[in-house]
């Protein structure tokens, strides 16, 4: 834990987390929700093929997804809610997002759900300003003609969202785009394939020692280009630029295609009209699953017979596997028997570096188009508006340190938006304190320096029956909804491959026993007769075994023993497999298959191995007879 963090733990622990929701005590979340499994389940007790832990955006759509694919699921979640780290209230009829709130057509997953359930979008006007400025030195700050005289030309011709911009918002917006493109020099080369980050781990992974802070301080900049940029970081960060690694930024700005406009539209203009409620709601409908709110977990414990799932009240649910769709800083906080890998451990006890605050302010007085940067130690690092109007409106406003400002005080927050609107009065504040909500313990996840190299991909493993899901834990669009809903997913399909898989090997043996089938011409009776092991249909699942079938998210097994390492036409393998030298010999395959992970560093493959001898030595032996 950092020294900042230390600093903030002894101040946060006196402040009573009712204090947290401030003035949002008198929102009504959007929805409450209602519990739909108070009575034991029909199949008897509290017994399920599987527990979804977390009803954020992670757990409900892994929740859909296997009550989809047959299974039988109950949600636990710890708050009164759902929706986890994203939360809309309502205030006077309108919708405010406490927490995750943007979203974008070039964000994969989440704009497939938003397609699939006719949502539309609202543009936050802020994001498009008519005025940019910045606070530095004591004094307002605007950008001129001498700041930006290489690249305001290109500002002019701009088209799309630039169009019909001020000269001081271009002139501001051309400024930022350079300075953002010399902060992210080599994001393309670290990330090529920014949706697949360990495809170019070798590169990257030379980056991690450093942060945020580590690469602005090798920049040659102004003053007043620094405070600016650092508003710019001071919001996507959300925490002290000391605890968030500078590779995290360049991935950010990898997924963006390296254009500030994208960079800037999918970060903060565009969110969900009526606000992420709607879509989580719809996602839930679609959930063939039970919920059960108000429910915190204490304790897991697995052995080969299942999973049993206590909550703080002592009451027990069993089941076949779990999917702990929990933040990272909170895995920690939950017992788990086996432990988990000391790995995990460690990083959730360290956590991410996502400690900030983010506050609306709603003012009287005319609030036009803005956006305003100021420095990391500023009380707030950037502010733009959320509803402009002649008498009144809202902004938005994020810090690095909830400790530097009382977001709860209207007051407090007064002589700062005054510094950038001098003629408002703030009528009253909107936050909710992630820091101190025990369920997340942080904003959105932002690794610390090192924790993606040495962390993200024990994190990403099962723990035998334990599937891990949400938005850290993520590819892509890690820290947003739409991270969240790729790991919520792909978590899915994997526990239902498991699941039903197994379920199926037991119809197959139950043929088998009924007597072989003929054998085909050309193959051998007494192999054909044997039903496959249960475990590899975990294999099938992702892997083809035909000799005529091409890769699918795995290169095809078919005569895999004796092949070389990483061969397999039609298939991109990862760096650590494709450097391994030598052939697929029983050996070889029976140590990756106990664990990938440790067999070849930085591997792609999604799967934690088989723990159990025997299984393994079955998979051996199916594979060898794949020929």
């Amino acid at each position: 834990m950092s020294e900042q963090d230390s600093q903030r733990a002894g101040r946060t622990t006196r402040r009573s987390f009712l204090k947290a929701l401030g003035s949002a005590a008198g929102l009504a979340a959007l929805p409450i929700g209602t519990s739909r499994a108070e009575v034991p389940s029909a199949r008897g007790g509290d017994d399920y093929d599987v527990v979804v832990i977390g009803a954020g955006f992670a757990g409900v759509a892994a929740a859909r997804e296997l009550g989809n694919a047959g299974l039988r699921t109950v949600v636990l979640e710890a708050r009164n809610r759902i929706g986890g780290r994203t939360f809309t209230a309502e205030l006077d009829g309108r919708h405010y997002d406490l927490g995750g709130m943007w979203v974008h057509w070039c964000q994969p997953h989440v704009w497939a759900e938003i397609s699939r359930y006719g949502l539309a979008l609202a543009e936050t006007p802020g994001a498009v300003p008519d005025r940019i400025f910045w606070w530095s030195e004591g004094e307002l700050q605007t950008a001129g003609i001498l700041d930006v005289l290489s690249t305001v030309g290109e500002a002019f011709c701009a088209k799309g969202s630039t169009a019909g911009m001020e000269f001081d918002a271009l002139a501001g917006s051309a400024l930022l785009a350079g300075l953002m493109a010399d902060f992210h020099e080599g994001a393309a080369t670290a990330f090529p394939l920014p949706m697949d980050p360990f495809a170019s781990i070798a590169e990257w992974s030379k980056l991690d020692d450093l942060s945020v802070r580590d690469r602005l301080d090798r920049m040659e900049l102004s003053t007043s280009h620094r405070a600016l940029l650092e508003g710019v970081f001071g919001a996507s960060c959300c925490g002290a630029f000391s605890d968030c690694a500078f590779v995290e930024m360049l991935r950010w700005w990898a997924l963006s295609g390296q254009d500030f406009q994208r960079f800037n539209d999918y970060s903060a203009r565009y969110k969900i009209e009526g606000g992420t409620v709607r879509l989580l709601s719809a996602m839930l409908a679609d959930a063939k699953a039970d919920l059960l709110l108000g429910t915190p977990v204490r304790r897991v414990e697995q052995d080969e017979s299942g999973v049993r799932v206590f909550t703080d009240t002592g009451r027990r649910f069993t089941a076949g596997a779990v999917v702990a769709a929990l933040p990272m800083n909170v895995l920690a906080n939950v017992e788990f028997a086996p432990a988990l890998d000391p790995v995990k451990v460690a990083a959730s006890k360290q956590r991410h570096g996502g400690f900030g605050v983010k506050v609306y302010a709603r003012l009287r007085g005319e609030i036009p188009r803005f956006v305003a940067f100021a420095g990391e130690n500023e009380p707030l690092s950037m502010m733009f508006t959320a509803e402009a109007g002649s008498a009144g409106g809202t902004v938005i406003a994020f810090g690095t340190n909830p400790n530097a400002i009382d977001v709860h005080d209207a007051k407090a927050l007064e002589p700062i938006v005054r510094r950038y609107l001098p003629h408002v009065t703030v009528t009253d504040t909107l936050a909710y304190d992630w820091t101190l909500d025990p369920y997340s313990v942080g904003t959105w996840c932002i690794l610390r320096p090192g924790q993606m190299s040495g962390a993200l991909a024990k994190l990403r493993e099962p723990a035998g029956r334990v599937h891990f899901a949400g938005s850290d834990f993520a590819l892509g669009f890690r820290g947003f909804i739409d991270g969240a809903i790729e790991s919520g997913v792909r978590t899915a399909q994997e526990v239902a491959a498991l699941l039903n898989g197994r379920a199926g090997s037991r119809r197959a043996a139950g043929r088998a026993a009924a007597g072989p089938a003929a054998a085909p011409p050309g193959v051998d009776a007494a192999a054909s007769s044997a039903a496959p092991p249960p475990a590899s249909q975990i294999c099938k699942a992702c892997h083809p075994t035909d000799a005529n079938a091409g890769a699918l998210a795995g290169p095809n097994l078919h005569g895999v023993v004796g092949r070389d390492i990483a061969s397999a036409p039609g298939f991109a393998y990862s760096p650590s497999l494709a450097g391994k030298p030598g052939a697929w010999t029983p050996q070889q395959l029976e140590a990756f298959l106990r664990d990938p992970a440790t067999f070849a560093p930085g591997t792609r493959m999604a799967f934690g191995g088989l723990r159990d001898a025997e299984e393994r030595a079955a998979v051996v032996e199916w594979l060898a007879g794949l020929r």
